[in-house]
This record gives structure tokens, sequence and C-alpha cells, in this order.
């Protein structure tokens, strides 16, 4: 996502992290498990342009989403390339197959929705209601989707979208899309500092999805 282009977000549907469900439902051990392998797909070509599409597609792939006619690997995982490409053509994230914007949280939603999931995309809250959001969907066996900032003092903005699959006591775990089942091991601390943007709205910025 671009700088000039980081302006033109709609931010209509995002919304404050107000308080977390009070109740919390029981998940089993192969719950767990399952989230924890939950498989990452990487970018065609290492586009860091399409960290959208990717992160779109693990958590899709996760809640057994996807199109019947893809080649798939013996194990039944959609094949790479042909899956993102796919998906970028039916959601139309991040607008073309060449696009060099990146993909905003509104078509992220969009696409979570057209798929059928109850999605909701929230940003500008507190790194510490952000984390706890965080820690509660992973608790009901849920993947979360992270806006992270890459940026530099003195460089061009660079940011991408991952997808969270594990917290522990010393910190965060997400995919990544710069090769196959990519994942990175972040401390708080790391990851906290990565949430926040320049542009206090999109800081934060967290997108929930769950399966009825």
């Amino acid at each position: 996502m671009n700088e000039n282009k980081a302006f033109e977000i709609d931010f209509t549907e995002a919304k404050n992290i107000a308080s977390l469900p009070e109740r919390v439902y029981p998940i089993t051990q192969n719950e767990i498990v399952r989230l924890e392998n939950i498989w990452g797909f990487a970018a065609p070509n290492k586009n860091n342009s399409f960290s959208g599409p990717c992160a779109l597609g693990t958590v899709l792939h996760f809640h057994s989403i996807g199109w019947s006619h893809l080649p798939k690997e013996r194990n039944g995982r959609p094949v790479n390339d042909p899956y993102i490409e796919e998906l970028i053509r039916w959601s139309q994230a991040p607008g073309t197959l060449a696009g060099d914007m990146g993909t905003t949280p509104g078509m992220m939603l969009a696409s979570l929705r057209k798929a059928g999931l109850r999605a909701q995309w929230y940003s500008g809250s507190s790194v510490e209601k952000t984390l706890q959001l965080i820690k509660y969907e992973i608790g009901q066996g849920r993947p979360v989707i992270v806006l992270v900032n890459h940026r530099q003092v003195g460089q061009p903005v660079s940011v991408e979208w991952q997808v969270v699959f594990k917290t522990s006591s010393t910190g965060i775990y997400t995919k990544y899309c710069s090769y196959a089942d990519a994942e990175k091991a972040w401390t708080f601390e790391e990851f906290s500092r990565c949430l926040q943007m320049e542009m206090e709205a999109l800081s934060c910025c967290v997108i929930t999805a769950e399966k009825d």
C-alpha cells in the first residue's frame, strides 16, 4: 500500500474495540492444534503487494472455503499460485493482478463477507486493547488478520497484511507471504511497535473473521 493511496481508505466500517465478550467458549485440543497448523500462502513472484490476498487465502482455507476446480496438492491443499491468482480475480484485491497499491482494509472486509464469514474491522484502538482482542480470538480458535508496519524512520511506507495464528506468554506468531508457509515469531514489544502507524486512524488495524 503506497503512501499516496493510504489517504483514500474509507473508514466507514472501522470500529473501536469497546469491550470483549464476557463469555468465552472453550475449544478442544484438536482445534488448538488445527489453528497452530494453519497453512500460510505465498505471494506469486514474491510480490508483497499481494500480502492481502495471501492473508485472505490463509484465512479462507482455514475455514475450508475455496474453489473445487483448482489444482490440488497430494494432501488436498490448493496449489499456491493458481489459488492466490483465482482469489485475486474473485475478490478484485489488490485491484488488478498487476496492482501495486496493496489491499485496503475495506477490500479485505468485503472479501471475507463475500465468502460468507462474519468479519469485523477494528482500527484506531489502543495497543493494549488490540492485543487483548487478538488473544481472545486466538483463544476461540480463530486466526486474526493484522496490518503490520515495517517502516523505518526516513524510509517510505511499507505495510503488510499478516495472519496471527498463535500467542504465548512471550509473544505473537504470524504467517506472512514471502514464501510458502512462512511464519514469524514476534516479541510483544516488537509486534506492538509494528501495529502503530503515522496515520492514527489506521493504527492497530485488525480484522476478525468467524464462520457461522
